[in-house]
């Protein structure tokens, strides 16, 4: 989900055609090898939606980077040109032990995608991309991926760093993992005195999930444990709110399954009450959520949902990208 500007806002997902007729043809794996990354943009802060647009091709762009990947962009980008977007992904998908990652640029607002480049491996044999960056003060900007490396079977969070804008990319650091379990899906932003805080996904097992908190006061080269965002939550988003306040949301996986959030108002110390944006999902194949401030104290989340009471029900109703927006 990148801002454009207050109103000009483009989301992207995960397509792939599907009657659902047989449950093998929701399977997570068959979207991200054979689907396509698409997105839509509103121009009116989240009440009315283009048509999709296309970002990349799966299936193209495999045989593309095992025949002929690129490693580095030819020129630079303006990272602080709001029309300057990265999109982030890996290849052929986030499951399989040899997933590698890529990013391809926009300098339009995400009306036209640049090639593909693939990320360096840096000696780990797999990881999941996606989308989450931010800029340092300095200009160097960082993007948060998942990786498992090779001496644990668990995935962590890790962080990239291009120090020429965007043209090359190189691994900086390692967030604190467990040996027992996953942590993955990072969620950046960067506060105004230059502390970063990141918000991940702990996950056990299928059944057990939560969000939590951790902070570097050096830029992203080491991180602390700053505190537990909820009892029981999935893939969190953080949104850094213009008065300051912390705006996380995450899909939540148990009865009643929908999409939650919560505030700080103390950088993370400390959470506020729990807030159901959503509690009408039809199984726990939901969530996945993105926000931004659409102007101050206006929020619009995004995430995949389906309905509880859609007539098709095969693990849930048709998924669909929804939205919510709410003044917080």
């Amino acid at each position: 989900m990148w801002k454009i500007d207050e109103n000009n806002i483009l989301v992207g997902f995960m397509n792939i055609s599907c009657d659902y007729s047989v449950p093998g043809t929701m399977h997570h794996d068959r979207v991200e090898t054979f689907g396509k990354i698409k997105a839509v943009r509103t121009r009116d802060g989240g009440r009315t939606w283009s048509g999709p647009i296309e970002i990349a091709d799966n299936i193209r762009l495999q045989d593309e980077l095992r025949y002929g990947s690129r490693h580095e962009f030819s020129e630079p980008f303006d990272f602080q040109d709001k029309n300057t977007l990265l999109e982030c992904w890996c290849t052929p998908n986030s499951a399989v032990d040899w997933a590698q990652p890529w990013v391809k640029m926009s300098r339009d607002g995400g009306e036209t995608w640049s090639e593909a480049v693939m990320l360096p491996d840096c000696g780990i044999p797999r990881y999941q991309g996606r989308p989450s960056y931010i800029v340092r003060p300095d200009g160097v900007v960082l993007l948060f991926l998942t990786a498992r490396p090779n001496n644990n079977p668990h995935d962590r969070p890790v962080v990239f760093a291009s120090f020429d804008d965007g043209r090359n990319w190189s691994l900086v650091s390692m967030m604190p993992n467990a040996q027992e379990y996953r942590m993955i899906c990072p969620s950046p932003v960067i506060l105004k005195d230059g502390t970063i805080l990141v918000a991940v996904r702990v996950k056990p097992a299928m059944t057990s999930a939560w969000d939590e908190l951790y902070a570097s006061d050096d830029g992203g080269l080491t991180w602390r444990f700053v505190s537990r965002i909820n009892d029981h939550g999935d893939t969190v988003h953080l949104t850094l709110m213009q008065d300051g306040r912390l705006f996380a949301v995450y899909g939540y996986r148990r009865l009643p399954f929908g999409i939650r959030a919560k505030i700080s108002e103390d950088n993370g110390l400390t959470w506020g009450p729990e807030m159901i944006l959503r509690d009408d999902g039809g199984s726990n194949d939901l969530g996945y959520p993105r926000a931004v401030e659409v102007r101050p104290g206006e929020i619009l989340a995004t995430y995949y949902f389906n309905d509880k009471d859609d007539p098709i029900q095969q693990r849930g109703g048709v998924r669909y990208i929804g939205g919510t927006r709410l003044k917080v």
